[in-house]
């Protein structure tokens, strides 16, 4: 017995030894700053991961305290890691420890450097320490600026790093005397490089590249219902431009202005359909339809029961499409997107129509039915896309309400870590996380996801080009769309097209040369909305194993333990046998 007990013993430490075998663990430094009386002041800090078996959770110690914003950021940083090497993270759990002399400012400025420790963890690749990071990150693996940039790469060549990697576009060199202080680090050894993405930044620190470039495979059904969407849409527009015409409108500068505004729009829908840009050709018909519309509904001249019908109609076809809609089961991240275009334009459209109901003139009246009816073929247009077959996740409200509160969360860092370096007005972000968080309360999740996403976008487009020259937002709108395509051929890859995804992506690409400020918001849209698949499991086809380093010996320990586990049981078998024969025979 006391054999047997040994041998127990000795299993249970080289099981608990062997877990070892599949921890890994990693160091880099961060670049920082504080807050002082003189202003803002570089520092370093000391970022460590630890990752071990477990099942996905992911905790952080900091010293000194910071906000619970970069916890948060540690999160998104984390699950922005996972998602860009496709890894699956529910097994293992990520111990992050952030230590630093002094309190430095929270937020997602360590969101670059917190992902890309984790990228080459996950890798089993060691990092070159003599090289920091520092930046946001955002969906798709983009690296957004921070502020306090000039402070943190002085800190960095204080301590001897080789190489700063800095987000790409931020000025460091905007007088003279930061230009001298650039060069005199660069006499010192201290390279400043500019990066766009996480492939780049892994790249220096591992000497790996994670991804390859891929060709954009558009759903053939997806680029079938948007061409037949805009065809309707289209075909609509003229119908209603007769309409319009069938009556005799006195032509004042409001009346004029409208035609040709409208005629524009329809123009640009023709081409955009020619050149098969169907979203683009899609939203042009649909601004080109309110004008006909409210231009066609001025000339009815219509009686106060005309007009009480006509609402009356629009409520019932409100309420009709809202319960298919409702009905129809989210399987697909199409299906989720679907719903929330759907869901957000029936709701626009009922607050129309009840705007419509409260006009106190002929042109308010007309102004707001035209775009609550208009509202409602978008919502129907956009419902045609449920039921596309595609990669099946787990879609229910547990799942969604976490994706709200953490897509709420990300999103209200973001505006705080904006106030924090740039005091502007941001009404419009403000205004949607508002409008998410009131969903969210409502147990509308889907909506909150989405009205969330667009508010994270809003501050997104000005932290992206926060210190960036002008001259060079062209250039951030290019990289951004890059990243966008590359993400949607991945989304493609996995059987996710991401049908809202590439439709921002389309219309922020038509929207390059002639409006750039919009194509950034589009293109921000594309990005947040692009892989909502990462807040959900799958159903189907797992991620692949990261691969994470083994150390051989302490696994030749754990096969060792379980071959002599094996011979215990048996051992112990036959003596529990042996007994109770024994004690058979007495009796």
């Amino acid at each position: 017995m006391k054999k047997i007990f040994l041998l127990l013993i000795l299993v249970a430490a080289l099981v608990t030894g062997a877990q070892g075998a599949f921890a890994q663990s990693g160091h880099m430094k961060l670049l920082a700053v504080s807050e002082t009386a003189q202003g803002y002041v570089g520092g370093t800090a000391d970022l460590y991961l630890e990752i071990k078996p477990g099942s996905g959770r992911i905790f952080l110690e900091t010293f000194p305290f910071t906000k619970v914003d970069t916890q948060m950021s540690t999160r998104f940083a984390n699950e922005i890691a996972c998602d860009y090497i496709d890894a699956d993270c529910s097994h293992y759990d990520f111990f992050y420890t952030l230590t630093a002399n002094s309190a430095i400012i929270g937020g997602p400025s360590a969101g670059a450097a917190i992902a890309v420790l984790t990228i080459a963890m996950l890798e089993g690749t060691s990092t070159n320490e003599d090289v920091a990071v520092t930046g946001t990150i955002n969906a798709g693996g983009l690296i957004g600026p921070v502020g306090g940039l000039k402070e943190k790469v002085k800190a960095g060549g204080q301590i001897g790093l080789k190489t700063i990697l800095i987000p790409k576009g931020e000025s460091l060199s905007a007088n003279e005397t930061e230009r001298q202080q650039l060069e005199e680090m660069r006499s010192k050894g201290v390279e400043v490089v500019e990066v766009y993405t996480l492939n780049e930044a892994v790249y220096y620190f591992t000497g790996k590249h994670v991804k390859q470039q891929r060709a954009l495979d558009i759903s053939s059904q997806y680029s079938d219902t948007m061409r037949s969407l805009a065809e309707q849409l289209c075909e609509r527009t003229e119908k209603l431009r007769r309409e319009s015409e069938q009556h005799s409108l006195p032509l004042t500068n409001r009346t004029q202005q409208s035609m040709k505004f409208a005629l524009n729009l329809s123009q640009k829908g023709v081409a955009a359909f020619e050149d098969q840009t169907y979203y683009a050709a899609a939203s042009y018909c649909f601004g080109a339809n309110v004008e006909y519309a409210k231009l066609g509904i001025l000339g009815k001249n219509m009686s106060a029961l005309d007009k009480e019908n006509s609402l009356e109609n629009l409520f019932d076809q409100i309420s009709a499409l809202e319960e298919d809609v409702e009905s129809a089961p989210i399987r697909t991240i199409t299906d989720l997107e679907s719903y929330m275009v759907a869901k957000e334009r029936l709701l626009e459209s009922k607050d129309l129509a009840m705007q419509a109901q409260n006009a106190s003139s002929a042109e308010e009246y007309a102004a707001a039915l035209a775009w609550a009816q208009e509202r409602l073929h978008s919502a129907q247009s956009w419902f045609e896309f449920s039921g596309t077959p595609g990669k099946q996740y787990s879609i229910d409200e547990d799942s969604l309400a976490t994706s709200c509160a953490l897509k709420l969360a990300e999103a209200e860092e973001r505006i705080q870590y904006l106030e924090l370096f740039l005091p502007v007005a941001l009404s419009t972000a403000r205004g949607e996380l508002q409008d998410a968080e009131h969903e969210a309360a409502l147990g509308n999740y889907e909506l909150c996801l989405f009205k969330a996403s667009k508010a994270k976008a809003n501050v997104g487009v000005v932290l992206g080009i926060f210190g960036v020259k002008e001259e060079l937002y062209k250039e951030v709108l290019l990289v951004k769309l890059d990243i966008v395509k590359q993400m949607i051929a991945e989304q493609s890859e996995k059987g996710a097209f991401p049908i809202l995804g590439y439709s921002y992506y389309e219309y922020a690409d038509s929207l390059k040369e002639s409006d750039l400020i919009s194509a950034l918001l589009y293109a921000e849209y594309a990005l947040e909305l692009g892989n909502l698949d990462m807040y959900f499991s799958q159903s189907a086809m797992p991620h692949k194993q990261s691969s994470v380093q083994i150390d051989s010996k302490l696994l030749g320990m754990f096969v060792a333990g379980v071959l002599v586990g094996a011979v215990s049981v048996l051992t112990i078998r036959k003596q529990l046998s042996g007994a109770q024969n024994f004690s058979r025979k007495i009796r």
